[in-house]
């Protein structure tokens, strides 16, 4: 190990602390750097689930058939926020190039690639630091509420037992049996026995900065606008490192455009609920296939999160979103009607790109410089495995998977979409 290294990694989400972590054990000295609090950003209010089953890219064929009548309803998993239409539009006529067949189907096994690493990742990282009680074994349920879906359900449990994702199909009682609060209003469900839930994101996140400085780490608390390659180094704002690494999520684009990389990267919104008072009620981690929203039971509280808004990153929060979050989980489980007006509320900025895929790269010319973001909605799924990928990315050391997909050269459509 060459302890001479120091390395800067830009922004404190679950990427960044798990490729800092990664860094400190092939032996560098790393700083994390953000202006905001380390786990503040999207991580502090995702899902708290590990998607390993996500093998399907955002945009497919079924993706765009749905896509119109998702924008018409008021309730709808689809929005596209009137301040934004300027740039959503280009970027929509990507997402549904991406959508074709002769597209899904190679971001599919890319994903897949990624998505058999994800939970092993985590807990090979949790051992290691340990902190391995905060990764929970759960059953995870995707439940429909009308018999009409049953052909649709029997369907995607076919499709996940094709990538080797364990599944069945579940009636309503056995659904009621796995998850008796939801025996009310739900008629199916597939039913995932092997998936992940983490104990909270905020919760994890502190510990994982806590085991990045308890090595040694430095943490800065400061706004980075500049990151730029010189000899043989990477000057961040005026500090200088060996080698650096963008983990700043939905805003590297940013960064990455003076350095002659044009990311079409959109600021994909979503929103959270988070009943604090409601404990104890779900079993485990629950999505509807019908309404589009995923429900946690996280350790702080029952967490539902939903929505799709191409909204970029400059404008606020829309307080119609949270409303359709309230009417959908009242709809799923009146128990919660009581507790809603007082749950916290919550919208973070997922970056995502059309073909759905992360970025996992080095600079072309500049080896020294190294990219992750991307993530979409899988961003604590896959932070584990890509802190590993991109530590050795960055150190020249063996990887597990073939990066290729994965280019931060990939699109050759240059475009802002911020």
């Amino acid at each position: 190990m060459d302890r001479s290294l120091h390395c800067a990694v830009v922004g404190a989400g679950f990427i960044g602390l798990c490729t800092a972590l990664e860094l400190q054990e092939r032996g560098c000295h790393v700083s994390l750097i953000d202006r905001d609090a380390p786990g503040k950003g999207a991580s502090f209010g995702n899902a708290g689930f590990i998607a390993s089953e996500a093998v399907d890219p955002l945009g497919t064929a079924d993706t765009i058939r749905k896509a119109l009548p998702m924008l018409l309803d008021h309730h709808g998993a689809l929005s596209v926020p009137a301040g934004n239409w300027h740039r959503s539009l280009p970027w929509m006529l990507r997402f549904a190039l991406s959508a074709r067949a002769e597209r899904v189907a190679p971001a599919r096994q890319a994903l897949s690639a990624l998505l058999k690493q994800a939970a092993p990742g985590w807990q090979r990282l949790l051992a290691r630091e340990g902190l391995s009680d905060h990764l929970r074994a759960v059953h995870y349920l995707r439940v429909w509420e009308k018999p009409e879906g049953v052909p649709a359900a029997q369907a995607e449990a076919a499709f996940y037992r094709q990538w080797g994702i364990e599944a069945h199909f579940a009636d309503q009682a056995e659904m009621a049996r796995l998850e008796p609060a939801l025996g009310g209003s739900i008629h199916h469900a597939v039913v995932l026995p092997k998936a992940h839930r983490v104990s909270d994101p905020w919760l994890l996140c502190q510990a994982l900065l806590a085991a990045f400085l308890q090595r040694g780490g430095r943490l800065v608390q400061e706004a980075v606008t500049r990151v730029r390659p010189e000899g043989q180094g990477v000057v961040v704002n005026t500090q200088a490192y060996d080698r650096a690494v963008v983990c700043a999520g939905a805003h590297s684009a940013e960064l990455l455009q003076p350095l002659g990389l044009r990311l079409p990267l959109m600021a994909e919104r979503g929103y959270h609920l988070n009943l604090p008072a409601v404990t104890q009620l779900l079993n485990g981690p629950v999505c509807s296939a019908d309404r589009n929203v995923f429900i946690n039971p996280l350790d702080q509280g029952l967490r539902v999160v939903g929505f799709s808004e191409l909204g970029g990153t400059r404008l606020a929060a829309r307080p119609a979103r949270f409303d359709s979050l309230r009417h959908h989980l009242g709809a799923l489980l009146p128990q919660t009607r009581a507790h809603l007006a007082q749950a916290s509320e919550w919208m973070g900025m997922r970056p995502t790109l059309p073909d759905s895929l992360p970025v996992i790269d080095t600079h072309p010319q500049h080896p020294q410089l190294g990219f992750a973001f991307g993530h979409q909605h899988i961003g604590v799924t896959l932070a584990a495995f890509t802190g590993e990928l991109m530590a050795d990315k960055l150190l020249q050391r063996p990887l597990r998977v073939d990066l290729a997909p994965y280019t931060a050269t990939r699109f050759p459509f240059t475009g802002s979409f911020q």
